[in-house]
């Protein structure tokens, strides 16, 4: 119920809540006062705001925890809360209380980081009516009263009074988003209740939680690190309320979780907020973030929230213990960690302690015996391991991501346009709900704004990606695999494996002979490059699984090798190898201490071939020896696709070495 008054100007103050205040002053400088209220359920629906509800603007930018805050899972709310809830007669309800924050709201409905108390809108009189008795009672000497930014926060002792300005005030849920929004739904929709209560219905109260962000209601805070505007608070609280309340999906915990080492590791790739650009993280603005999916191969995404999880826990490999009270493999864990996170071969640390030391002398009794189980690394230990991925893995990870040729082309394509610090990365920060209404308006002015603007962009990016292998997530694991044996695993030891930077020319040269379209063919033969691979023979499906997987690096790994391998011969002088001697060549165990892995991926892409779909119908009435030479054909083909062209070997020296096979 709204009150207007013409004793309060221009405001438009709510009708008071009565209840109780407190405050937690559980850390030193810090004060968090709170009213804890019951609401007429009517009057929480019409009054209470979700995060959606907050005016859709494409002017504001989004950080990656805000996103989340604002997007409400409607099939969550209709089908599990109303009608698995609400709706059914056998269930006892109750909600428990929602928590809300006073947010400061401007003139143009967009949420500000401070109440303003500049403007000269007197506040409203107490009592708020001269005909209610029992609210007079709070026009007295020993009350306290604070008027702030208009809000109107009344106590005495416990007892507490509250109002706001609708105008400038919104009352925002930072937990129980759902459910409030369950309970509008329930009652708005035609579905279920069409707009109002039964009289029954309307008896129930909902208990409500106000958090006051205002030094006039008491809130102190000494902090000065982090972003502790109104809306940083709001959004501290959504996380730290939000992300042990109920299961979430990957894509929520990774945004959610700050004691997460991968959540954490891949934020680093990523800009801090949407309508951002940089050149040493991957725009926000182009990240697949809204759902729990790891593929990015159609529409305008770069990447994916998910895969990038995968991709760093991939690479990190840690090894958590199955037993967390058996020390062995808690050491393992631990030796795993600062394997791949100490710095320069060091250990990952804090105050000066190394991780197995701190867990000997406080999970290990003076016996050495493990009293607490250990299952993740320790909070104060999270920063010096992020360091260590920085240093580790994210410059080359970056590289691969960013400037692989057609990354880049999407890129190029994204920042000619202006895409990602613009009008289409701006929409598509928007919850759906939001997109729906800014399209909305934007078409009522434009009727081609939909079109211009985002359709033809999301349909130009979707027409690079197509049909390539660089934007199969299958495929960029592999990638990336390749990488981290290159820069991380082998990096200074002596191979031959060159650097990051002749990776990228390798893999920009595959894409040049579109070598890395899924359907490329294999010169001479019926079937195409990727049969066997990673397609199936059939109907040249792909086929996701880590077998794939394996194949795909593997091949990566010879192409490389051998491209490597043909630059270094050439600069010496040396003779090409033909391609059945080059595939012998990495076949051999001699050769594995320069090429890491060769003998590995050898093996692992001939089992691909030595399968009855590869010899045919017919395989039964084939020997093994030209079983053998199928597949080395084959086999030899594939390599010499993807290496540098022979063109300094004369052909003569091809067929000798040919036919000279045979007899090695």
């Amino acid at each position: 119920m709204l009150i207007f008054s013409n004793n309060e100007g221009k405001a438009r103050f709510n009708k008071p809540l009565y209840g109780l205040t407190g405050i937690y002053t559980l850390s030193e400088g810090i004060a968090l006062p709170y009213f804890l209220s019951l609401m007429e359920i009517n009057r929480a629906i019409d009054e209470l705001k979700i995060a959606e509800q907050i005016p859709a603007s494409l002017d504001t930018k989004w950080s990656l925890k805000e996103l989340f805050q604002r997007e409400i899972d409607e099939k969550r709310v209709e089908n599990e809360i109303v009608k698995g809830y609400l709706l059914d007669p056998k269930k006892l309800k109750f909600f428990n209380a929602i928590t809300i924050v006073l947010m400061p709201k401007g003139a143009d409905g967009k949420i500000q980081d401070d109440f303003d108390d500049s403007t000269n809108i007197d506040p409203p009189p107490i009592p708020w009516d001269g005909t209610d008795p029992d609210d007079g009672q709070w026009n007295n000497p020993q009350t306290k009263v604070a008027n702030f930014g208009g809000v109107q926060f009344v106590s005495y002792g416990l007892s507490a009074r509250l109002r706001w300005d609708e105008d400038r005030v919104l009352a925002v849920a930072v937990d129980g988003q759902h459910r409030l929004w369950a309970l509008r739904t329930f009652r708005e929709d035609q579905k279920f209740r069409g707009g109002t209560l039964r009289t029954v219905e309307q008896q129930t109260k909902i208990p409500v939680l106000f958090v006051l962000l205002h030094p006039g209601s008491g809130f102190q805070n000494v902090q000065s690190e982090a972003d502790y505007s109104i809306r940083g608070i709001a959004r501290e609280l959504f996380t730290d309320l939000n992300k042990n309340a109920k299961t979430v999906d990957k894509a929520r915990e990774l945004i959610l979780d700050d004691k997460s080492l991968s959540a954490q590791c891949v934020r680093t790739l990523l800009t801090k907020s949407t309508a951002q650009d940089a050149r040493d993280r991957l725009p926000l603005s182009l990240i697949r973030w809204q759902e729990n999916l790891n593929r990015f191969d159609s529409s305008y995404y770069l990447n994916s929230l998910v895969h990038l999880d995968l991709l760093v826990s991939a690479i990190l490999d840690l090894k958590p213990p199955r037993d967390p009270m058996e020390k062995k493999y808690v050491f393992d864990f631990i030796d795993s960690i600062d394997s791949a996170l100490g710095i320069n071969d060091g250990e990952i640390h804090y105050e000066g302690r190394s991780l197995k030391e701190y867990y000997i002398e406080d999970y290990c009794d003076e016996d050495g015996e493990p009293v607490t189980p250990f299952t993740r690394i320790p909070e104060n230990y999270l920063n010096s391991a992020i360091e260590g991925f920085k240093v580790n893995f994210r410059p080359w990870m970056l590289k691969l991501l960013l400037d692989f040729k057609p990354y880049r082309e999407l890129l190029g394509y994204a920042r000619e346009h202006d895409l990602i610090e613009g009008t289409f990365g701006k929409f598509q920060a928007q919850t759906s709900k939001h997109k729906g209404i800014i399209r909305e308006q934007e078409i009522a002015r434009d009727s081609d704004w939909n079109k211009r603007e985002i359709l033809a962009h999301q349909d130009y990016i979707a027409s690079i990606k197509d049909n390539q292998w660089a934007f199969k997530a299958i495929f960029q694991k592999a990638m990336i695999r390749l990488g981290k044996i290159v820069e991380f695993d082998y990096k200074d030891k002596g191979t031959n494996l060159g650097n990051i930077n002749d990776v990228l020319k390798f893999l920009d040269r595959l894409y040049d002979k579109n070598i890395l379209r899924v359907d490329a063919p294999l010169p001479d033969y019926s079937l195409r490059l990727w049969t066997f691979v990673a397609t199936n023979p059939g109907n040249e499906k792909i086929k996701v699984n880590k077998a794939v997987e394996d194949r795909i690096f593997s091949l990566l790994s010879l192409w490389y090798f051998g491209s490597q391998k043909m630059e270094i011969d050439t600069a010496n002088g040396y003779q090409i190898l033909s391609r059945r001697k080059l595939l012998n060549f990495f076949g051999a165990d001699i050769n594995k201490a320069q090429w890491p892995g060769c003998t590995d991926a050898h093996k692992i892409l001939y089992k691909g071939f030595d399968n009855v779909t590869f010899y045919g119908r017919e395989h039964e009435k084939i020997n093994n020896k030209q079983k053998e030479e199928m597949v080395r054909d084959r086999f030899s083909a594939l390599l010499a696709a993807g290496l540098p062209e022979l063109h300094n070997q004369p052909s003569v020296s091809i067929h000798l070495e040919e036919d000279e096979l045979d007899s090695e």
